[in-house]
């Protein structure tokens, strides 16, 4: 039986992150669109191909606490939004344990604090 994740939209959230598709070389700002555990989809005004495995820099954060989010993420849909921009969905890869606990703990307080962000 495959694991549920809680998914939370970003609007309530401070994301700030940047991705690269060259190892670091050039990094490219992102508007995260919702986040769980397992990853994040986000919209990008650069092309990445589907299956791409790039890295992302980047906080998840309330008005208390910052998330680190960084690292390695595969890309698992490349498509667009209805106006034409360029919409991703990604899974984070190789999260520590202690990372990816910290981040799960954040978005279920998240969903305590504010239901509204919980995606249906």
């Amino acid at each position: 039986m495959q694991e549920k994740r809680i998914s939370v939209r970003t609007g309530l959230l401070g994301v700030d992150a940047t991705v690269s598709l060259n190892n670091g070389v050039d990094w490219y700002e992102i508007v995260a669109k919702d986040i769980s555990d397992g990853g994040l989809s986000f919209t990008a005004n650069v092309k990445i191909e589907q299956n791409a495995i790039i890295l992302l820099k980047g906080t998840v954060s309330d008005v208390a606490k910052k998330v680190d989010i960084s690292g390695k993420i595969q890309v698992m849909f490349a498509g667009t939004t209805q106006d034409g921009q360029l919409l991703y969905g990604v899974k984070f890869l190789g999260m520590s344990k202690g990372q990816h606990t910290t981040l799960s703990v954040f978005i279920e307080k998240m969903v305590t604090k504010f239901p509204p962000l919980l995606l249906q």
